[in-house]
């Protein structure tokens, strides 16, 4: 089996939802994913090999945080140029890396559906449909033309929660297979000594959050958490970016709040083992209302209390193991709660991280991707 995968995230970012799933395909499987440029960050243009899994920048459309790069790619004839030149780059990448005959297209990108409309020919098209993608701050009004061409296209589309089927549009819903997120629960669920890093917190209980620092980070509530538990560690491990840094700015001037930046994937059971409580501080808004968060199995493969915003239906349908609340002043008094079960239930927390372990949606996928192969 050979795929080319149009990725939103680069192959080398953050273990999120598609490199733990690509990952875990037969080994046999050969697989092209295409990363957008990046400004400011690692970009590679060319292919580069991670085992079975070929990865390569191509430079085309996401989301752009520079207002000049916005303006000028709202004119039609700005992206029609894009899109050709794009286009080109893509088939001549897919020729001399030799996937031309591959089985399968698979796309996360909805900014990609003019690459995916020109190269599909007749190969069958996944769409993983991982978050609400024209929920994202800054998106243009003109993707939503490229998030219907997507669905229209795709054969199958994977929500990776029971709520983002809300957001398919009615004609394409008969496409809809839910594939959720998970954990790899083999890894956060060994006996791991305490990280060092935040061991010298000790003996003041250590609240964490791990991942992504963004314009959906709920510093608000992250704020009141700090200012009502002076007697415990706040501590945020993940990457910043630059949009926040007058918040994170503000944050940190807290004298209880402490940012480690970015820890490798390997080393993060050695953090929650030191944790008490963790936590999921993201803003309710329509890109957090259907979240299913990988770092929720993380956190209940290594048995912590977690406490988090009542962001979406399938949070709130773990009521009965996440403290939920709905605004700061709530997140901040479910830290309590929370820290009195830091010893008690984390077996039942870890039996669900197992029962979400990322071989089982990999292996969901792999059955989805044979049986829409043949179809074709």
């Amino acid at each position: 089996m050979t795929i080319i995968f149009f990725s939103e995230i680069k192959w080398q970012y953050l273990r999120t939802r598609k490199q733990q799933i690509v990952r875990r395909f037969p080994a046999d499987w050969q697989i092209l994913f295409i990363e957008p440029y990046t400004a400011g960050k690692p970009n590679s243009f060319r292919l580069q090999w991670d085992k079975n899994v070929g990865f390569v920048t191509l430079p085309y459309f996401k989301n752009f945080p520079q207002r000049w790069m916005q303006i000028l790619v709202s004119f039609k004839l700005v992206r029609a140029g894009v899109i050709l030149f794009a286009s080109l780059w893509a088939a001549l990448l897919i020729r001399r890396s030799g996937f031309q005959r591959a089985n399968l297209i698979m796309v996360s990108n909805v900014y990609a559906a003019p690459l995916v409309r020109r190269l599909a020919k007749g190969r069958p098209v996944i769409y993983d449909c991982n978050d609400n993608h024209l929920g994202f701050p800054l998106t243009p009004i003109w993707a939503e033309k490229y998030y219907q061409s997507v669905c229209a296209r795709a054969d199958r589309i994977v929500c990776a929660s029971q709520s983002l089927a809300e957001i398919i549009p009615p004609a394409q819903q008969n496409k809809i297979v839910y594939i959720g997120n998970g954990v790899d629960s083999g890894l956060f669920l060994k006996n791991t000594a305490p990280a060092a890093a935040l061991m010298k917190f000790r003996p003041r209980p250590i609240l964490l959050y791990i991942g992504a620092i963004s314009e959906w980070t709920d510093f608000a509530a992250l704020e009141k958490v700090a200012a009502l538990h002076p007697d415990k560690m706040l501590v945020l491990i993940g990457p910043a970016v630059p949009a926040v840094r007058a918040q994170m700015a503000k944050l940190l001037a807290l004298p209880n709040v402490q940012h480690l930046g970015v820890v490798r994937h390997d080393e993060l059971p050695a953090y929650l083992t030191a944790a008490n409580v963790c936590l999921i501080p993201l803003l309710k808004n329509e890109l957090t209302r259907f979240l299913n968060p990988n770092k929720l199995y993380e956190y209940f493969a290594a048995g912590k209390p977690v406490v988090s915003m009542a962001l979406s239906p399938d949070l709130i349908a773990l009521r009965d193991q996440v403290f939920l609340a709905e605004d700061a002043a709530g997140f901040a008094a479910q830290i309590e709660p929370a820290l009195a079960t830091a010893d008690t239930r984390t077996a039942e927390r870890r039996r669900l991280a197992v029962a979400n372990d990322w071989q089982e949606k990999a292996k969901q996928m792999v059955d989805l991707i044979e049986k829409v192969c043949v179809i074709r």
